[in-house]
Formats: C-alpha cells, sequence, structure tokens
C-alpha cells in the first residue's frame, strides 16, 4: 500500500503543521583495435570498453519531449580503495558529461564532462554554481582539476570517455564518493563539442547504485502486473503532483510552485519514454482528474486546504515525502535496468523537491516534520 494513499488519513495534522593533485596527461586517443587489457581487469582509458574493466553499469534514458530528441547514456564504473574509475557511452559526435550530489535542481553538482575529436580527447572537472547553471572548471572557481586520466573514442556517431579521479578529492568543489552508497546524479548529452555549449540531445537526474555489480546491459524482461500497477500510480502521481503545484502557483503566486511543476513535466516525460519503449499505451490525461480515487481525493483536500503560502508549502512537501518513499518502494527488488534508472531519476528529483519545499517553508517562519520517512532517512535528505 503507497503511503500516499494514507494521507487522508494524516491530511488534517500535516496542514497544521508549520588538497591540489597532479594531472596526468592523457595520450592520444586509441584506435579500434585498443581496448583489451594486458591483464585481465586492467584499467585503460582507452575510449573502447574492454571486458572486465568496470563491474557496475547503468542505463540511462533521457526522455524524448520538451525540446529533446532523448537518448541514453550508459555508464560503466569500478573503485578501489582510492579511486573511481567510470565510462561515459552516449549517441553523440559533441559531449557528454555527469555531475555528483546536484543539492537543489542542479547547483552543487560535481562535473565531469568530455568530448573527442579526431584523436584528441577533452575531459574536464566543472562544477554548477547555480540552480540552473553554469557549469565552471573548477580551476576558475580557484579549485583544482582533479582529473588524473582520462581518454575518449568517437566512432560511427557513438562517443565514449574513461576518466579517473580520486573518492575524495579534498577539493571544495568536489565531492566525496563513497563506495557502496547510492550515488545520485545528473547528466547530459549535446551535440555540440564546444563544452559551454548547453545539452540539446538529452538530460536527466539519475542514480547509480554503487553497491552493485552489473558489469554490463542485460536483456530486459517482462514486467509483472505488480510492475505495471505501480508504474500507472507512480505517472498518476506525477501528473497529480504536476497540476497541484500549477494550481498553487496560481493561488500563492510563489515561483517555486512553477519550477517543481515544469520538472514533474520532465519526470512525467521519463515514465512516459519507459513505457514507450516497453510497447505500453499510456492512459489519457486531463489536469484534475486521475483514475486512482484515492490520488482524487488527495488532490481535491490539499488544494481546498492550502490557504496561505505555508500551509501550500507543507502540503508540498508531503507530497514530495510520498513520492520518494512510493519510487524507494518500486526501485526494491528490481532488477530491469530501464526501471531502475527511470524510478532512480525520479527519486532523486523528488528527494530535490522535498528539499527545496522545506527549506521555502522554513524561511517562512514554517516547519516541517516527516510522516512517512524516518527522521534519520528525512534529515539526510534535507540537510544535505
Amino acid at each position: 500500500m503507497s503511503y500516499l494513499r494514507l494521507l487522508p488519513i494524516i491530511l488534517l495534522t500535516a496542514l497544521l503543521l508549520s588538497g591540489c593533485v597532479e594531472r596526468e596527461v592523457a595520450g592520444p586517443v586509441a584506435v579500434e583495435e585498443a581496448g583489451v587489457p594486458a591483464e585481465p581487469g586492467l584499467w585503460n582509458p582507452d575510449g573502447v570498453i574492454a571486458e572486465g574493466e568496470y563491474s557496475g553499469y547503468a542505463l540511462l534514458i533521457g526522455p524524448e519531449g520538451l525540446g529533446y530528441p532523448g537518448g541514453d547514456l550508459e555508464v560503466f564504473w569500478r573503485t578501489d580503495d582510492e579511486h573511481l574509475y567510470m565510462a561515459l557511452r552516449g549517441e553523440t559526435t559533441g559531449w557528454l558529461a555527469i555531475g555528483f550530489y546536484p543539492r537543489e535542481w542542479k547547483k552543487g553538482g560535481d562535473v565531469v564532462i568530455g568530448r573527442v575529436n579526431g584523436r584528441d580527447a577533452v575531459v574536464e572537472d566543472q562544477y554548477i554554481i547555480d540552480f540552473f547553471g553554469p557549469h565552471i572548471p573548477d580551476v576558475e572557481l580557484s579549485g583544482t582539476d582533479d582529473i588524473l586520466e582520462f581518454g575518449g573514442l568517437e566512432k560511427g556517431g557513438v562517443t565514449v570517455i574513461e576518466f579517473r579521479r580520486r573518492l575524495d578529492t579534498g577539493d571544495e568543489f568536489d565531492r566525496a564518493i563513497t563506495p557502496g552508497e547510492d550515488l545520485p546524479i545528473i547528466w547530459s548529452i549535446s551535440r555540440s563539442e564546444d563544452l559551454k555549449q548547453i545539452h540539446d540531445v538529452a538530460r536527466a537526474e539519475g542514480m547509480l547504485r554503487l553497491g552493485e555489480e552489473t558489469a554490463g546491459p542485460s536483456a530486459t524482461a517482462p514486467l509483472s502486473a505488480a510492475q505495471l500497477q505501480g508504474m500507472a500510480f507512480i505517472l498518476e502521481e506525477e501528473r497529480m503532483a504536476r497540476d497541484l503545484y500549477l494550481e498553487l502557483y496560481k493561488t500563492t503566486r510563489l515561483p517555486i510552485f512553477l519550477d517543481v511543476a515544469r520538472s514533474e513535466e520532465t519526470h512525467i516525460a521519463s515514465i512516459l519514454t519507459l513505457m514507450k519503449r516497453r510497447g505500453l499505451s499510456a492512459p489519457p490525461e486531463a489536469p484534475g482528474v486521475y483514475a486512482d480515487e484515492t490520488l482524487q481525493k488527495i488532490y481535491e483536500d490539499l488544494l481546498s486546504g492550502a490557504d496561505g503560502p505555508v500551509v501550500a508549502l507543507g502540503a508540498a512537501a508531503q507530497v514530495e515525502e510520498a513520492s520518494v518513499h512510493d519510487l524507494r518502494k518500486e526501485i526494491e527488488g528490481a532488477l530491469e535496468p530501464d526501471l531502475i534508472s527511470v524510478y532512480g531519476g525520479l527519486m532523486v528529483g523528488s528527494e530535490k523537491h522535498l528539499r527545496t519545499f522545506v527549506r521555502a517553508l522554513e524561511e517562512r517562519g514554517g516547519e516541517y516534520n516527516p510522516m512517512i520517512l524516518s527522521q534519520e532517512e528525512f534529515d539526510r535528505i534535507v540537510r544535505y
């Protein structure tokens, strides 16, 4: 049972709650025949993913729509006691980028971005300074470039970049990465080779499960009835959140509701892209109308009870808290890379939304106490 389905029981209570590392210079990009390590499992930044080179894998799905054609980013990784080894592979002749630990929207993202031109690979250590950019090289912010080794290869419209960095670089513009933990990320793909140009192919949020070993892609298995039911509910949950925030924006004129509603559009597009690839038809939609009766009641009750900005922000925070719980439930036990990719990205986004709503509430003198998540989990998300 989704915790969001319990909201009518607790709704009234909810609404009343008020170092410097020397960089190693990369050599020329390896040719096609490269990519076979001299020893099994030996890492070689030549732009070719070799057997045994990585232990972890994720397929990240960039949604279609909202001005983007969409596309996938494959991520391979492994760690040792000191380093992260990673490869990014995507269909483009432009750049690929991944950002670790974004705090609010894109702000605070520790970015690695790279492209390949001819036989030359360029990979930079960057940092996102504001909610929606830009990303700037760490060295221009008085930080350090902590990419120790890198390489890449572009062939047939597919680009691969590989890099190595320390798990904890000591740079204030980097985040320490802990093996065995889930790693929240943002990522993007561009057609342009200019690293300062905006992404125009695909972008999304995501989560890498560093504690799991999955060396490469696996076959897509049919979804169970429970998974199909869960997907339908998550889609409606995201639609309800978007519709609610658009209505709350009309009554409060707080830009935060409009910003998060736009983000929910990306979440909805992610689920629709997943359904399309699975050969599933999306149900029709009408703003404020939901097939799930509980979601319908929650929408109506929250909208009618949101009297003023403080109460509205508290209601929105509870929707996002429930969303985090529901998405985690769908991820638990899932083996399908596409489900893990999409749901993981949505969960990262919902955590950021929760963080944003709670901070906006506190700035207005309000207070929010978790009703679904444990206090420890809530603090981990909000005090991030």
